[in-house]
């Protein structure tokens, strides 16, 4: 007599363990490929900040999505392109510049300081040495990383164009799928808890978002800026300079302190004045352009760029620059702000559910289908129905 075949079913234990050996054997497979990640990595965030603009197109134009892909692709190439061939030549040879100059300028700190190691502030006798060894030291650093850096940002020829094409590709294919990828993804969240879930989602993509975009938007700007009045000045360097402060803006608080007096210490030590002034004069000028830019920056640019999305108390933003940068370096100084706001979010988030607040959870705008809809999103569509 033939039974009747039955579902297999894991009680709430075996969950549990199964869950715990697929996310082991998932970090573990991760960890020994690390090394060809870097494509995938760098095309799911170029996918994530241009899906918007992708959507956009195709909402308003009702061009497929595929040519808006391949327009940005193509404008993409002629803006590397312009900036390689005008830009590039100039900061090599700046950077090559400085690098041949840090000896220089190490042996004019030492001369500058002869004889003054020590002097008198209202019967208070500053010793000035180990400020001395200290610049000395960041010439010399900055001289020997340059010099033997700058030269290697070239990799290997076959395998960046190896990297090259697998992070074009995914990238095209991330940002063909992006809307089947997004209901696949709610579709994994139980029907019940959906709507509430794709809200904390929906909170979290605002703020990693607004920060990413913004920090992108904000070295453009700020590295404008600040080349403008450097040339004018004829400061040297002034490109190299320009570019490394709108860099260091990812770096809050340290980054801007950073950057100004990069640009300070190269003032000092300048060979020709414009406009008369003196080495004080003008050191004293490039310091009240970069506090004047940070303010422009702080009051109109963040906010307008970023909204208040990723606001937080400068206690907050100081104990998170510190943390990210001892977890993680220079990567985790990086996103420290979008994560403390994230996990400012999931703690409210949790915080509302141990005091059992009751709120209506608002619902998650999901893509809306395309007018030729493919095989991976009429299956998703199917199983969202057959949840409902």
């Amino acid at each position: 007599m033939s039974q009747e075949s039955q579902p297999i079913r894991f009680s709430a234990q075996y969950k549990l363990i199964t869950a715990a050996i697929i996310i082991a054997l998932t970090i573990m497979f991760f960890q020994q490929v690390v090394h060809v990640l870097t494509p995938f990595i760098a095309a799911i965030i170029t996918a994530y900040l241009f899906n918007p603009l992708v959507s956009w197109l195709q909402r308003r134009t009702r061009v497929r999505r595929a040519i808006w892909i391949v327009v940005l692709y193509v404008i993409a190439f002629l803006l590397i392109y312009g900036l390689f061939t005008w830009i590039w030549p100039i900061v090599m040879q700046q950077s090559g510049d400085m690098a041949r100059a840090a000896p220089q300028l190490a042996t004019e700190i030492r001369g500058i300081f002869e004889g003054r190691e020590e002097f008198d502030l209202f019967g208070f006798v500053i010793n000035l040495a180990p400020v001395e060894d200290q610049l000395i030291s960041l010439v010399r650093d900055l001289g020997t990383w340059m010099s033997g850096n700058v030269p290697r940002l070239v990799v290997s020829a076959l395998e960046s164009v190896i990297y090259l094409l697998v992070y074009l590709i995914a990238t095209f294919y991330l940002l063909m799928e992006a809307g089947e990828l997004k209901i696949w993804a709610a579709n994994l969240i139980p029907a019940p808890y959906r709507a509430e879930i794709g809200n904390l989602g929906t909170q979290i993509d605002g703020v990693f978002s607004a920060y990413i975009r913004g920090q992108l938007i904000l070295i453009v700007i700020m590295s404008v800026l600040l080349f403008i009045p450097l040339t004018i000045l004829q400061v040297p360097y002034a490109l190299v300079i320009a570019v490394a402060s709108g860099t260091l803006e990812i770096l809050p608080i340290i980054g801007p302190w950073s950057a100004a007096g990069i640009a300070i210490i190269s003032t000092l030590f300048q060979s020709e004045m414009p406009f008369g002034l003196s080495h004080g004069s003008m050191a004293a000028l490039v310091g009240v352009i970069y506090f004047t830019l940070r303010q422009i920056e702080d009051n109109f640019i963040i906010p307008n760029v970023m909204g208040p999305l990723v606001r937080l108390h400068p206690v907050v933003v100081i104990f998170a620059i510190l943390a990210g940068g001892a977890i993680g370096g220079a990567f985790g100084l990086f996103i420290a702000i979008p994560m403390a706001a994230v996990v400012r979010i999931l703690l409210s988030y949790l915080y509302s559910k141990l005091i059992d607040e009751t709120e209506s959870p608002k619902s998650p705008q999901l893509p809306q289908p395309s007018e030729e809809p493919t095989k991976l999103r009429r299956q998703v569509i199917t199983h969202m129905k057959r949840d409902t």
